[in-house]
């Protein structure tokens, strides 16, 4: 492998990451976003991995979210510390 395609995939996973954060859910796979699953000519019960909400948290979004949120309490924690400081 090159530096090349490191960099290439570090960019790709960059990406990805953002999408995670910016974009925690996505649509139902069982479903397909429909929120039912038919099972007969009337018979349309609420999808049993998203309960009809049509939506599913993407594998990896709460890591980000967590990641995200602890960097944050981070730099708060240090802000106060400097504010004691002076």
């Amino acid at each position: 492998m090159t530096a090349a395609h490191i960099l290439t995939v570090i960019a790709a996973l960059a990406v990805w990451a953002g999408s995670l954060y910016v974009r925690p859910f996505g649509r139902c796979p069982r479903c397909h976003g429909r929120g039912h699953i038919k099972r007969g000519p009337r018979r349309r019960p609420p999808c049993p991995r998203c309960k009809g909400r049509r939506r599913v948290q993407r594998l990896g979004s709460r890591a980000i979210h967590q990641a995200a949120r602890k960097i944050r309490q981070g730099r708060q924690a240090a802000a106060r510390y400097e504010q004691e400081d002076d």
